[in-house]
């Protein structure tokens, strides 16, 4: 059952999700479909990685908002 701070932070991350997550993760999954072929090549592993993170943010924001986990 829900508390009242768990709703709160649910409230709390669909606002990170709709200001930050989705955004960020839209720009930075297409940079990734970009730069992943040519990691390899160029050692971009470590972009490519920071990229992926960015990506997954919106999922992250999401499974917090779930569970009403705090932000801090």
């Amino acid at each position: 059952m829900s508390t009242c701070g768990s709703c709160f932070w649910a409230i709390v991350w669909l606002v990170v999700l709709l200001v930050l997550g989705w955004p960020l993760s839209i720009v930075l999954g297409g940079l990734y479909g970009l730069i992943a072929p040519l990691t390899v090549c160029l050692g971009l592993d470590r972009l490519a990685d920071l990229m992926m993170e960015g990506a997954n943010l919106g999922r992250r924001c999401a499974q917090n908002m779930r569970h009403g986990k705090p932000l801090c």
